[in-house]
């Protein structure tokens, strides 16, 4: 009965922990959109650490069942570690982006006012705006694109900030 006790415990708990190490893993793309982690990396790293967490919780129970509950506690402390530095490495990547983002607004500002008939111009900084979560200035970037050269995608690129 204990053995079952420990296979069925391991099981759910290898299962939570290769989890949130794959949701750690995919908040780069989903939460801060610094590119996707493909479905081999994420497999590969969930089953890697689904096995290895597997077999360490029924090596522990068996040889060391009064040292499991702290083997599980030192385990889910390394993944909350683990977790803290990936989310502060997120932030800290997420600056450094916004920060070269702000620079080329800076940037194509200058350009602008040496040449303020580039359509182009406007709509990469309408672009930059919007990715900087400044929609009125990306907007009013939109608008006038569409008025110094009115295309398609000029058109689409308002119709989008105006549904957001």
């Amino acid at each position: 009965m204990r053995i079952l006790q420990a296979l069925v415990y391991s099981t759910f708990f290898a299962l939570a922990y290769s989890w949130v190490l794959v949701w750690v893993l995919e908040r780069r793309e989903k939460k801060y959109g610094q590119g996707a982690l493909s479905f081999s990396d994420a497999f590969l790293a969930g089953s890697v650490t689904l096995v290895l967490v597997y077999l360490s919780n029924l090596f522990v129970f068996i040889i060391w069942p009064r040292s499991a509950a702290s083997f599980n506690v030192l385990l889910v402390t390394l993944l909350a570690g683990f977790c803290f530095y990936k989310e502060s490495a997120y932030k800290l990547q997420q600056k450094r982006i916004a920060h070269r983002w702000r620079a080329e607004v800076r940037l194509l500002n200058i350009y602008i006012s040496k040449d303020p008939a580039n359509a182009a111009y406007f709509g990469r900084l309408s672009d930059l705006h919007c990715k900087l979560g400044e929609k009125d200035r990306a907007l009013e970037a939109a608008r006038m694109a569409e008025r110094l050269e009115p295309t398609e995608r000029n058109r689409w690129r308002i119709k989008q900030l105006n549904e957001d």
